[in-house]
């Protein structure tokens, strides 16, 4: 190994050019640490981090130093690669890869909880605090090396889509992005050589999105995007983001006007304007697109206007502009689909829209690979199933719209797919569905309200790919969020409010949804190639239905890890990437839905059941969430739907439950979810169900309390960190369910207790956790 002393701040370093972090079985039959992941969130000194990975049993020591902050100044960037769960290590890396560094003045640290597959450690508590350099060493006396609180990009957002524009405003998303703000910033690094572009940070959200400025003299091309967020120096910036820089696109629907007055239009309230305003759009589609231009008035409707690409509706303003559907000649059953629809690039922008009696109100159709860039700005939308009035006293008539309404429940109210949606600063009222489907862009400052509640259930779905929701007022009937085969990804839904679900199961948040394709061993195993048997039971298993799913290896050899599902026969399952530790015939495999980094960020709920990652979800992010007389946080990784979805490497960090007595439907006999509210890690229907969530620095009072609630299975629920938390009144503060090892690997540290009946209350082996400073 190649050795290279360096100084900083008067320390000497070592800088370890040789090893990457990572190894590969040794050729002498012993083997070296290999990890999948490790502690993300925001870690201090004296809090704990969970190593996962496989052969962690070999380490001997652990030492742990800070790095120097120093001046990045003008530097080239340079990164040192984490383990990630679902690929092999720095596969997308570049040249700017650098190995860490390593110090002789490093404070050896006590291994905790130490097996095969993971282990803790506790950061010294006098360290300074700042980016930590991890050096292992393992029975051979090799190394492995990672860095905490460095910087992570999960995924970039503009005005423009997953790109970067030059002259505009980028968000960034990932974690420890905020810490020190006066020297954070971004460094673009072209892929074909030329000068390195430095962006200023300007706005900081939180720990999880900032905005960054593209200058506008950037050249245009493909960069690497590296983050720094002030801390650790030289070698701390984030893992390369690849991303095209564009410049910025002109309004898509162009400089022409075509006002409905022009086509007949009178806005009294009284004239039929359907004909008017299909003329004007007609005319804007010949055009190629244009605006439709709506002044102040009252225009009656009686049929659905569709709008051709490049086109967009625009009211003088969303004060003097009403629109209004008259429903009163339609027979029963011939609703129009939806009162507006189009398939991409079309808009509504400065209007009041007011339908009754009416299925869909604005909806994405036309083929699914198309749909997307949709703008819904400044709009006040109202829909209800119902007519109101002398016809609505009768009782029958009452019945049959209800009945008219819910037959097409799912297929009402606002439903927009695809990529560079902006829906923003709109009131909604709808007894309908809020749907955004394979969603990317921005929901921001809305307010999605519910018209009704019971039978007509107004739900909304999200399934996002690249979204930010944020700054919103959600009231519905359910959340659901996330529950198709094709993956979810990146989302950040941050600050929004959500109260008074008192109907269906009163989930504020859920995944639910997903189900399974195979859970079982395999056959073989060859490169990104697995073989499972013949004549097993599968689920929904027929050629490629799987496909952007993923395989996860739930227990035995390799477990903790997963890959995504390229193509697959009946037996033969490609996988996008081989995994770093291959299963064999002690393993368990498991075909489910991919739901990776979705970020839960300083959101509000009152009166509310759970707010709940309930299946499928990996690396994901609850934090700074605010719940008041609610059911709680719950994470679920349970056999549910046929599948064995696993709940894998989950920050609860930040958070706060108060008022925690809490009444589900009648308060009793409603299948336990009465009670006190709590923070609950479900692993039900196999071992690895729940692995490596951290439950951090939250506050908990007036009853609320944290919770594990395992199978039958050893190890349902494994590798929890429970630390730095505060209890005030309760009765049971931490609650360990199962017996014997269906809780496992639990690290119980520095909590805080005020008027507590009972701190710790568990049937589990004595060595299926352990307490440090907590005073128990």
């Amino acid at each position: 190994m190649e050795l290279n002393k360096i100084f900083l701040s008067g320390l000497t370093f070592l800088w370890v050019c040789s090893g990457n972090g990572y190894s590969a079985d040794r050729q002498d039959g012993k083997f070296e640490p290999k990890l999948f992941q490790v502690t993300t969130a925001e870690t201090r000194p004296n809090d704990a981090v969970l190593i996962r990975g496989e052969y962690l049993d070999k380490i001997k020591s652990i030492k742990v130093f800070t790095l120097d902050n120093g001046n990045v100044g003008n530097a080239e960037p340079a990164y040192v690669p984490l383990p990630v769960e679902d690929r092999l290590p720095d596969v997308n890396g570049t040249n700017l890869r650098t190995g860490p560094l390593a110090s002789y003045k490093a404070k050896a640290v006590d291994l905790l909880q130490q097996k095969e597959q993971s282990l803790k450690f506790i950061v010294p508590e006098d360290l300074k605090n700042g980016v930590f350099s991890v050096e292992m060493t393992d029975v051979n006396n090799e190394k492995a090396y990672f860095y905490l609180n460095v910087p992570i990009v999960r995924w970039a957002l503009s005005e423009d889509g997953e790109c970067a524009v030059a002259g505009d405003y980028l968000r960034v998303q990932g974690k420890n992005l905020l810490r020190d703000k006066d020297k954070a910033h971004v460094v673009l690094v072209p892929l074909k050589g030329g000068k390195n572009v430095r962006c200023k940070v300007t706005d900081f959200f939180d720990d999880f999105s900032v905005s960054v400025d593209i200058p506008d003299n950037t050249p245009l091309g493909t960069y690497y995007l590296y983050y720094h967020n002030g801390m650790g120096g030289k070698t701390a910036w984030s893992e390369p983001l690849r991303i095209d820089v564009v410049s910025k696109s002109p309004d898509w629907w162009g400089g022409k006007v075509f006002n409905v007055m022009d086509y007949g239009a009178v806005g009294d309230g009284v004239h039929n304007e359907t004909a008017a305003f299909r003329a004007a759009l007609h005319a804007a589609g010949q055009n190629g697109g244009g605006k439709v231009y709506v002044p102040r008035g009252r225009y009656m409707l009686t049929g659905e206007l569709i709008l051709s690409p490049n086109t967009l509706i625009e009211g003088e303003s969303k004060e003097l502009t009403h629109i209004f559907w008259n429903p009163l000649n339609w027979d029963l059953y011939e609703l129009p689909n939806s009162l507006i629809s189009g398939t991409h690039h079309f808009g509504l922008r400065n209007l009041v829209m007011w339908s009754s009696r009416a299925w869909g109100v604005i909806m994405s159709t036309g083929p699914v690979e198309e749909q997307g860039t949709i703008l819904l700005e400044n709009l006040i939308v109202r829909q209800t199933g119902q007519l109101s009035g002398m016809i609505y006293q009768v009782k029958s008539n009452r019945d049959q719209v209800e009945a008219e309404f819910h037959s097409r429940w799912s297929k009402t109210g606002i439903i927009l797919r695809g990529k560079n949606l902006k829906v923003r600063n709109c009131v909604f009222n709808s007894a309908g569905m809020y749907t955004f489907y394979a969603a990317g862009g921005f929901v921001q400052n809305c307010r999605f309200e519910r018209h009704t509640t019971g039978t007509n259930q107004p739900y909304m779905l999200v399934h996002p790919k690249g979204l930010i929701f944020e700054d919103c007022y959600k009231q519905g009937d359910g959340f659901g969020y996330a529950s198709s085969i094709d993956e979810s990804r990146n989302l950040y839904e941050a600050r929004n409010y959500i109260p008074f679900d008192y109907t269906n199961d009163r989930e504020c948040m859920t995944l639910d949804g997903g189900s399974g394709g195979y859970y079982g061993p395999i056959k073989s195993v060859e490169g990104n190639i697995i073989t499972i048997p013949e004549d097993v039971e599968t689920n929904q298993w027929t050629e490629n239905h799987w496909n952007g799913g993923g395989v996860y290896i739930i227990n035995g050899t390799g477990a903790g890890q997963f890959r995504r599902i390229r193509s697959h026969t009946l037996t033969k399952i490609e996988l996008d990437q081989p995994f770093l530790v291959q299963p064999d015939a002690t393993s368990e495999i498991s075909v489910t839905t991919v739901r990776h980094h979705l970020y839960f960020i300083n959101n509000e709920a009152v009166d509310v059941g759970a707010y709940q990652l309930y299946g499928s979800v990996q690396n994901c992010v609850i934090s700074g969430m605010t719940m008041t007389r609610c059911n709680g946080i719950v994470g679920r990784g349970s056999l549910l739907y046929r599948g064995k979805q696993p709940e894998w490497y989950i920050d609860i960090v930040n958070c706060r439950l108060k008022e925690g007595n809490y009444s589900h439907w009648f308060g009793i006999d409603d299948r336990g979810h009465s009670g006190h509210q709590s923070i609950n890690l479900i692993g039900s229907g196999g071992t690895g169900m729940s692995i490596g969530t951290v439950i951090r620095r939250n506050v908990l009072s007036e009853y609320s309390y944290i919770r594990t609630s395992p199978g039958a299975n050893p190890d349902a629920v494994t590798d929890v960190i429970i630390e730095d938390n505060s209890f005030d009144i309760a009765k049971n503060a931490i609650l360990l369910g199962g017996n014997a090892t269906n809780t496992s690997g639990v690290l119980i540290h520095n909590n805080r207790y005020n008027e507590v009946d009972k701190r710790l209350e568990t049937n589990v082996n004595k060595d299926s956790y352990l307490v440090i400073d907590d005073n128990l």
